[in-house]
């Protein structure tokens, strides 16, 4: 199970409070006095959420937690530069944090809403949600047996008897025989719309139909909820259109019901790199290798991982290594430098 950070809840409640201003940036007003009003009520409270997180922190020294409420005490760009120091936010963020702050005090000043005002608002308090809330990779042990078994291996049908058993005996078997068939037959027809729902999921997903795919992957989860894979492709389609806050509660919820699954933990890795949280996702990683060692994008993953959280040795350690497969070692030394950048296969 993945959980929840209860300090970076508690930070967002100023944030939360400015609902109201966010949605109605989301609607887009065409009154410019409201629009002014929303981006500067939004940033004022990112700041003060910002703030509840350094005080929160408890690996921040006590004398600094004391000044991180006070603005006189602690403007806001140190107390952006404290939360980088401890790796607290992405430098994502902090970016988008000073270039709001330059935009509400134009409109503070009286300066008229431009275009891109609402929207950096908006992604700023998405991602802050987002890294506030940023959940660790759950601790995996490593499994002794594949996480899906073959689709022929689900069913056991009863070996035909060498001859047929007699009086009240042979019918109460018969009977009994009869009962099985019909569960079995029951249960893989519960199933079966789920599976359906799945591959026309995939199949939309695959030809670049993600809107119509949601659906049919929503279709997969509520035939079979304990099923990780619809919300793996879910988390994807997801991750990819940049709804990072939707991938993450897809993920956390599939861990929740399959935590062995490699391919859950390895798009944990993927999510946390788009997040900026390469540390996080170096350890989501390796979890994912551990558990699927042959996967390819796994240990190109934890590669780019470890370069991006400043572990370059590291990451060379692992292209030289061995251990390391020989397929994964040739498209890493194949691909270089560009490899960081270069798409590569993401195996469910």
């Amino acid at each position: 199970m993945v959980p929840m950070d209860d300090d970076g809840d508690a930070a967002l409640k100023p944030l939360r409070k400015a609902s109201g201003a966010a949605e109605l940036l989301r609607e887009g007003t065409a009154d410019p006095q409201a629009r002014r009003a929303a981006v500067v009520q939004l940033t004022g409270a990112a700041e003060a959420s910002l703030r509840r997180l350094l005080r929160d922190d408890p690996h921040t020294p006590l004398e600094v937690r004391l000044r991180a409420l006070a603005p006189d005490e602690l403007p806001a760009a140190d107390l952006v530069a404290e939360l980088r120091r401890r790796d607290r936010i992405s430098i994502e963020l902090a970016a988008a944090f000073h270039e709001l702050s330059a935009r509400a005090r134009r409109l503070r000043e009286g300066g008229l809403p431009e275009p891109g005002d609402a929207e950096l608002a908006l992604r700023l308090t998405e991602r802050l949600e987002w890294e506030a809330e940023a959940p660790p990779p759950a601790p995996v042990p490593v499994p002794e047996e594949p996480v899906f078994a073959e689709e022929d291996a689900l069913v056991h049908p009863v070996p035909p008897e060498s001859r047929a058993p007699r009086g009240g005996l042979g019918w109460a078997l018969g009977a009994l025989a009869l009962i099985l068939v019909a569960a079995v037959g029951w249960w893989a027809w519960s199933r079966g719309s789920g599976g359906r729902a799945l591959e026309e999921g995939v199949a939309l997903m695959r030809a670049g139909q993600t809107e119509a795919a949601l659906p049919r992957l929503r279709s997969a989860v509520e035939a079979d909820p304990e099923d990780p894979r619809p919300r793996l492709f879910l988390a994807r389609i997801y991750r990819q259109g940049g709804r990072l806050n939707e991938a993450r509660l897809e993920i956390r919820r599939g861990l929740e019901a399959a935590p062995r699954d490699a391919a859950l933990n390895r798009e944990l890795g993927f999510l946390m790199l788009d997040a900026g949280r390469p540390d996080v996702a170096v350890k989501a990683l390796r979890q994912a290798v551990e558990l699927d060692p042959a996967s390819t994008a796994g240990w190109v993953g934890l590669v780019r991982a470890l370069r991006a959280a400043g572990q370059p040795d590291a990451a060379q350690r692992i292209i030289d290594s061995p251990s390391t497969p020989a397929e994964a070692r040739a498209y890493l030394n194949g691909a270089g430098a560009a490899a960081q950048a270069a798409p590569f296969p993401l195996s469910p």
